[in-house]
Parts: structure tokens; C-alpha cells; sequence
């Protein structure tokens, strides 16, 4: 076990987060959990990533992976990036999907801005720590090692596009509206494309904190909160999501093209 998952950590943690990630939703569908008992599977990655570290290191390597939340003096550029960034490609969307002929946005669907920073904070501990253990706590030091941190971003970020396919069949979701409305190549290709293009920007806060989890899971929370509002706006306007992917992706490159390697990597398994 310890030579596959060493061998093979994309798809070890991959597997392993989509197996208990689907778990809770088939068990709601077939009447086993309560319904909400769904959510479960938002820590499904990072509960993935401490069964995988207690496999391959034992009791240590969970206390090493679990102390990379306690990594917050990173200055005030990363703690402002995190929470604000993900405001600039939503505007930048906002303008580009109206000027290419898109509708305009639908402001009564926007939700007061004092409701923003709670939902931050929710956002950050469910969706945030229930993922970054995972996809930057464990996998991206061991993709660092050995690839160039770009290759690294984009294989976590189509394994992270992946893992969220049991939401597109799950009804109620806004992306199985995005299934309905674009079918499944362009719903699930257009998310993986964001997937891939946010996960550049990723390894970058990443590799210049340290290997701070906190900060990519502060990212997480206030992305998914911020870009939760450009959704709710454009919702029935599928092409806005594309539009979307696409601004993420120049974002990216725009990092990727002025920053190197992302200000360095950050490999193996524990950080000083």
C-alpha cells in the first residue's frame, strides 16, 4: 500500500476522496442517511489525505500534515490575496460577458455584502479544510518534488475537476443546472478548465506561505464566496460560466508567464 500511494499520489487521493465523497450522496439517494447527510462528502479530500498520510507515515506524518494549519504569518500581500483576489476576475467576467453580448447581470439575486464575511468563514472551514488537506496539504509537496510547479497545478486541478462529477448528478446543485443548460462536455469541461486555472493560482500562495493550508483554504472560502456572487447573478446563463473559466485562465497565465516557478517549490512531505 505504502509503494502505491509513494508511486501513484494523484490517483491514490483521487480515488480515495471520490470514493467518500460519492458515499454519503448514495447513501441519501437510497434512504441509508438523512437527507443533508450529503455534505458529508465536503471533507471527503482532506479526510482522504490523513488516511493516506497515516498509511505512508504513520501518527508523524498526520501531526505534519495537520500543523500546516498553524502556518499563518505569511504577510499581509498573501492574507490580502487570499481573501480579496478572487473579487478582480469576477468583475473582469462581469464586463467581459456583457461586452460580448451576454445579458446584463441580474443585481436582486446579489446578497448584501455584511453577509459576505460569515459566509467566508463557513465557507473556509467546509469547503475550505474540507478540501485543501488534500489537494495542497498532501498532494501538491509531492507533485512539487518532482515536476515543475505548472505541471503540478494542472494535474491537481484535473483531479480536483473530477471529483466534484457526483455534483453535476446531483439534483438541486448549481452544477447540475450547468449540466442541463450545457450539456456534459462543456459543463464538466468548462469546471475542470476552472479547476486547472484556479489551482495555478493556488500553488502560487502556496509555495510563497510556506505551504500554508489555512491560506489556500482562506482562498477557498472567500473564492467560492466571491465567485458565489457572479453565479447568482448570471444563474441561467451558462454562457457566464464560460466566460468565467476563461477569465481564470488568463489570470493564470498572466501569473505563470511573470512568476517563474510560482516563487519556488515547496517538495516533499514536511515543511521548516
Amino acid at each position: 500500500m505504502r509503494w502505491f500511494i509513494k508511486a501513484h499520489p494523484s490517483a491514490s487521493l483521487a480515488l480515495l476522496a471520490i470514493l467518500f465523497g460519492a458515499a454519503p450522496i448514495l447513501a441519501v439517494s437510497t434512504g441509508l442517511l438523512p437527507d443533508g447527510a450529503s455534505q458529508i462528502g465536503a471533507f471527503s479530500a482532506s479526510l482522504a489525505a490523513f488516511v493516506l498520510v497515516a498509511l505512508e507515515s504513520g501518527k508523524d506524518g498526520v501531526k505534519a500534515l495537520a500543523r500546516r494549519v498553524l502556518i499563518w504569518r505569511v504577510g499581509w500581500f498573501w492574507w490580502g490575496f487570499a481573501l480579496f483576489f478572487p473579487i478582480l476576475p469576477s468583475i473582469a467576467a462581469l464586463y467581459l460577458f456583457h461586452a460580448i453580448g451576454g445579458p446584463l447581470p441580474d443585481w436582486s439575486a446579489l446578497k448584501p455584502l455584511w453577509q459576505v464575511i460569515p459566509m467566508i468563514i463557513l465557507l473556509t472551514i467546509f469547503a475550505g479544510l474540507g478540501e485543501e488537506f488534500g489537494w495542497r496539504g498532501f498532494l501538491l509537496p509531492r507533485l512539487n518534488g518532482a515536476r515543475a510547479p505548472l505541471k503540478a497545478s494542472l494535474i491537481i486541478g484535473f483531479f480536483w475537476g473530477v471529483w466534484h462529477i457526483p455534483l453535476f448528478v446531483t439534483p438541486g446543485t448549481v452544477q447540475n443546472e450547468w449540466l442541463h443548460d450545457g450539456g456534459w462536455l462543456l459543463a464538466i469541461g468548462g469546471y475542470t478548465l476552472f479547476c486547472m486555472a484556479w489551482s495555478v493560482q493556488y500553488t502560487w500562495i502556496f509555495n510563497n506561505t510556506r505551504g500554508s493550508v489555512l491560506l489556500a483554504a482562506v482562498m477557498h472560502g472567500a473564492g467560492n464566496a466571491w465567485f458565489g456572487g457572479y453565479i447568482d447573478v448570471y444563474r441561467g446563463h451558462f454562457g457566464g460560466i464560460l466566460v468565467f473559466a476563461a477569465v481564470m485562465a488568463a489570470v493564470s497565465l498572466f501569473i505563470i508567464l511573470t512568476t517563474g516557478e510560482f516563487g519556488g517549490r515547496t517538495g516533499g512531505t514536511t515543511f521548516k
